[in-house]
C-alpha cells in the first residue's frame, strides 16, 4: 500500500473525505512546486502556530495567550504606514469554546508593543470544524479553520480578511505530523480581488516523556496565486520548539530563524495555556 492510500483510508473502508483530501493535496503540492509568488501586502504576525487535533468538548472553555517578537527583522515597509515586525512584540488573547459536534469557536484580540506601549490592533472570529479524528477509528485527523479579521490598517493592508486553514495530521508511536494549507482573501477594497494568498506550516515532533516533545516547525508564505516566483521573495520560517504538557501549566516555545531574504532573521514564540476555574 502507498504512503497516501496508508494515510487517507479509514480502518476497513475507504474514507469519502480521502477523495476530496487527495484531490486538495495535489493542488497544493503542484502550488509549491510551482514556486508561486508572494505579494508585499504585510500581515500581523499575531499567531505563529500549526493547528493538530486538540479540540474542545462541548461546554469546555479554554485560554491560550500567543506570544512573539522580533529582535532581528526586515526594516523596509511593504507599504506606507505599515508597522513592521522588526524590534516589536506581539501578544494574543484567544479564548475558545466548545460547540459540540465536533466544533469549536474562538476570539482573538491583538496587541502589539510598539514605540514603548502596548497598542490594540484589532481582532479575530473564528470557527474549527474537526470531523476527522483518530479516536474515531481513522488512520489520520482533518478538518477546517475559518477566520474573519478586523486588523487596523497599520498591521495589514486589508482591513477585513477571510482564512480558510486546512487540519490534517497523524499519531505515529511517539511521533505527530500535522500540515496546514492555508488560503487567505482580502476583503477590504482595493485589495479585494478575489485572489487568495497561499501559505503553508508544517510541523514534525517527537515525545520525549510524558510531559515533553521535542520538535522542529516550517512556514512558508508563497504569496498570491497564479503568478510567476522567486524563492527569495517568498516569506520562509524555521522554527526549533518545545512543546511542554504539565504543571504548572502546559506551553510551547521556539526560537525562528528566516530562509530566505524577505524574511525576518529571528523570531522567538510562545503560547502559554492559561488554566481556567
Amino acid at each position: 500500500m502507498s504512503t497516501w492510500s496508508f494515510l487517507f483510508r479509514m480502518r476497513g473502508a475507504p474514507c469519502p473525505f480521502a477523495r476530496i483530501a487527495r484531490h486538495w493535496m495535489s493542488l497544493w503540492a503542484l502550488a509549491i512546486a510551482s514556486a508561486l509568488p508572494m505579494v508585499a501586502s504585510g500581515a500581523l504576525q499575531d499567531e505563529i502556530q500549526v493547528y493538530d487535533d486538540e479540540i474542545n468538548e462541548k461546554g469546555e472553555y479554554s485560554l491560550e495567550v500567543h506570544f512573539n517578537t522580533t529582535p532581528d527583522g526586515l526594516t523596509a515597509r511593504s507599504y506606507p504606514g505599515q508597522v513592521i515586525n522588526a524590534g516589536n512584540t506581539r501578544l494574543t488573547p484567544e479564548l475558545a469554546y466548545g460547540l459540540g459536534h465536533d466544533l469549536e469557536a474562538g476570539l482573538y484580540v491583538n496587541t502589539v508593543f510598539n514605540s514603548g506601549q502596548w497598542n490594540y490592533a484589532g481582532y479575530k472570529l473564528r470557527m474549527k470544524w474537526l470531523p476527522i479524528l483518530e479516536k474515531y477509528g481513522y488512520d489520520f485527523f482533518g478538518g477546517v479553520n475559518i477566520e474573519l479579521s478586523n486588523t487596523l490598517y497599520q498591521y495589514e493592508q486589508s482591513r477585513y480578511g477571510v482564512e480558510a486553514r486546512f487540519i490534517l495530521g497523524k499519531h505515529i508511536d511517539e511521533w505527530l505530523i500535522a500540515l496546514n494549507p492555508i488560503l487567505a482573501w482580502p476583503l477590504s477594497q482595493p485589495y479585494a480581488d478575489g485572489n487568495p494568498n497561499f501559505s503553508l506550516s508544517a510541523r514534525v515532533s517527537r515525545e520525549v516523556t510524558k510531559e515533553l516533545a521535542l520538535g522542529v516547525e516550517y512556514y512558508s508564505n508563497v504569496g498570491v496565486l497564479n503568478q510567476p516566483i522567486n524563492y527569495q521573495n517568498t516569506g520562509q520560517m524555521g522554527f526549533l520548539m518545545a512543546y511542554w504538557d504539565g504543571e504548572p501549566i502546559a506551553f510551547q516555545a521556539g526560537v525562528g530563524r528566516g530562509l530566505s531574504q524577505s524574511s525576518d532573521n529571528w523570531t522567538i514564540k510562545a503560547i502559554f495555556s492559561i488554566p481556567l476555574p
